[in-house]
């Protein structure tokens, strides 16, 4: 069996690796623990044999008791990574209660809590601006989950998250027995269930960019480069919303601010692609004109993934208050956004310059 085996989900890569989580390379690894983080087998342990971890135990100690499902994040000590995120996947007390449902077993809320706690997981990182973290077989050890059912749970839910984003992110899920009780082979169901998860996911990515529509606009004269200049503002819209949106940028043009724009589709020849990349890395602010066209539109859905990749500042602006594509929500879904009332288009105005103003001194 290989190493290291991986699958793809967007833009982002897992790899599922045979070896010791704490010799990743990864921002952040996950080391699973109970409510009172006692480090006291499995990784935790692992990490507590490094030199250097006493900042880490006085760190979570500031931090307990934690409840089941919390992720506590603390510092890395002298390890190589930024940050652990401890998932508390065990709390004696409620464990051991006996007013769980018949028909719900232990078994059923481990499986709960370890996808809740890698939604947890991905949250922080899009909170923290992390790109990479390191998972162990979390509630295989000390909790005492069937492998086959952490298998499942991991995969489905990192898989969904990883979905939601067109960011980079990579992620480590590690593969070890310190007690030498397992062969390779009783591995294969990760491997089987993140195959799964990765055809799932490319099956659904097909199905949705099927439904997706291509502004489609025949160019005159393809253009072959952007003027060579540094922009303010980078507009990305559909063009069933031009009326909407030309006033929009001719007023911001008016304001004294650079607007890149594609206009009437002036830049759809064949070297559109180029051009855009090109646009979008020498503005500042990328605007999202967000609505129920734009968020149907492939080409929109591609800038604001292309925003995302070079780090740019996006501004969502509702047209409408349609919900945000699911390509596109998971990067954008914290920042705030301007409310556009077509009705009240100077007042709209002036509220979104203020927000341009703000985010152009942060730049």
């Amino acid at each position: 069996m290989e190493q290291v085996k991986e699958y793809h989900i967007n833009n982002s890569t897992i790899k599922i690796i045979f070896g010791n989580i704490v010799d990743s390379q990864a921002e952040v690894i996950v080391s699973s623990d109970d409510s009172d983080i006692t480090m006291g087998g499995g990784v935790s342990m692992a990490i507590r044999r490094k030199e250097g971890t006493e900042a880490i135990q006085l760190d979570v100690k500031k931090k307990t008791p934690a409840e089941i499902g919390d992720v506590v994040v603390s510092t890395a000590g002298t390890l190589l990574q930024k940050f652990i995120f401890h998932v508390i996947t065990i709390d004696y007390n409620s464990i051991n209660q006996s007013n769980i449902p018949v028909a719900v077993s232990k078994e059923d809320i481990h499986q709960y809590i370890i996808g809740h706690s890698i939604d947890k997981c991905f949250l922080l990182l899009q909170a923290m601006d992390l790109k990479s973290i390191a998972f162990p077989s979390i509630g295989a050890g000390v909790a005492g989950i069937p492998f086959e059912k952490v298998a499942s749970a991991m995969s489905e839910a990192i898989v969904r998250n990883l979905r939601k984003t067109n960011k980079s992110i990579g992620v480590e899920l590690y593969l070890y027995d310190g007690f030498s009780m397992m062969e390779r082979w009783n591995c294969l169901p990760m491997f089987e269930q993140f195959s799964v998860q990765e055809a799932i996911a490319k099956m659904i990515n097909k199905q949705s960019s099927e439904r997706l529509i291509m502004d489609e606009v025949i160019a005159p004269q393809p253009l072959e480069a952007t003027p060579d200049i540094e922009n303010d503002v980078f507009i990305s819209y559909s063009r069933k919303d031009s009326d909407v949106v030309k006033q929009i940028y001719e007023w911001l043009e008016k304001a004294g601010y650079k607007c890149w724009m594609d206009v009437d589709g002036m830049f759809s020849g064949i070297s559109f692609k180029k051009v855009i990349v090109d646009a979008i890395k020498h503005s500042k602010i990328l605007l999202f004109m967000s609505s129920e066209n734009s968020n149907k539109s492939r080409n929109v859905i591609s800038e604001v993934s292309i925003s995302v990749e070079y780090g740019k500042k996006i501004i969502p602006v509702r047209l409408d208050m349609s919900p945000y594509s699911e390509s596109i929500e998971y990067d954008i879904i914290n920042h705030d956004y301007v409310a556009y009332d077509k009705s009240k288009m100077e007042e709209s105005n002036r509220e979104m310059l203020k927000k341009i103003v703000s985010t152009l001194k942060m730049v």
